[in-house]
């Protein structure tokens, strides 16, 4: 009986393979996509191998290549065309004050073409958060302790400090230097603001861009660590890369400061 007993599972086990293998096979006749190309990374980075006398262009190759265009697209070039890390020497500008020239008269005419009706002091500032955007906190970039404006840009400006915040991390992302943030240490002023400014601070205009929400000030000498400490020009250099960059694309103007240590931008 006993034999029997195991003759009989033996045959169902049996059985039960080739009818799951069947049922398998027919799945696949009905859906051939099931099947998918699971190796034809590996199938076409073989053959082309042996074509190119042993390239390397497995499937590793073929996903960092991917990786590449993925990247490239995004407008952000860390590898080369062929998965390799691109090298991005850094060079900063000619000229810090050459590179950065608008006058208060172009920062003013923007302001008033893409800003709000000037705020006249912080209780008109709070009425007016339907039109400006809270930028106190933000993970690529930090806002200094405020003494004389408030956190708040218009939509268009507070997305060109994070684009600028973020580019200015990638940058040092691909020159291998140790992550710090931006620096912001002036945004949106009131005209009450203006006026306290203007008694000890010979760089603040009377007709100031800073009361439309256009403008904001980030730091060229200070900047928040993420990694590790470090004082030396490669910030301030990579900073001015940046921006010349912004500026080039007709992002917005630059005033470099030089009593204030800081760039002077306005949305365009």
């Amino acid at each position: 009986m006993k034999k029997k007993k195991k003759k009989m599972s033996k045959r169902k086990y049996v059985l039960s393979f080739f009818i799951i293998v069947a049922v398998l096979a027919l799945v696949r006749i009905i859906f051939p996509s099931v099947a998918g190309d699971r190796f034809s990374d590996q199938k076409v980075g073989k053959e082309a191998g042996a074509k190119d006398n042993g390239a390397d262009v497995d499937s590793l190759g073929n996903n960092k290549r991917a990786q590449a265009n993925i990247v490239a697209e995004k407008g952000v070039d860390f590898f080369n065309a062929d998965g390799s890390e691109a090298e991005h020497p850094l060079k900063g500008v000619w000229s810090y004050k050459d590179c950065a020239p608008d006058s208060n008269a172009s920062h003013l005419v923007a302001a008033k073409q893409f800003g709000v009706v000037p705020v006249q002091n912080i209780a008109d500032a709070e009425k007016r958060k339907h039109e400006l955007v809270y930028i106190g906190a933000n993970p690529y970039y930090k806002v200094r302790k405020l003494q004389a404006s408030i956190p708040y840009l218009v939509p268009r400006a507070a997305a060109l400090l994070q684009d600028i915040s973020r580019n200015f991390l990638d940058s040092l992302a691909v020159k291998h230097i140790p992550l710090q943030k931006l620096v912001v240490t002036s945004v949106l002023r009131s005209k009450e603001d203006v006026v306290k400014l203007g008694k000890h601070n010979k760089n603040v205009s009377p007709n100031s861009c800073h009361v439309y929400g256009t403008t904001f000030d980030i730091s060229y000498t200070h900047f928040e660590p993420l990694e590790a400490k470090v004082d030396d020009d490669r910030y301030k250099k990579t900073l001015s890369e940046v921006l010349r960059d912004m500026r080039d694309q007709n992002r917005c103007y630059v005033k470099y400061e030089l009593h204030q240590a800081c760039y002077h931008v306005t949305v365009r």
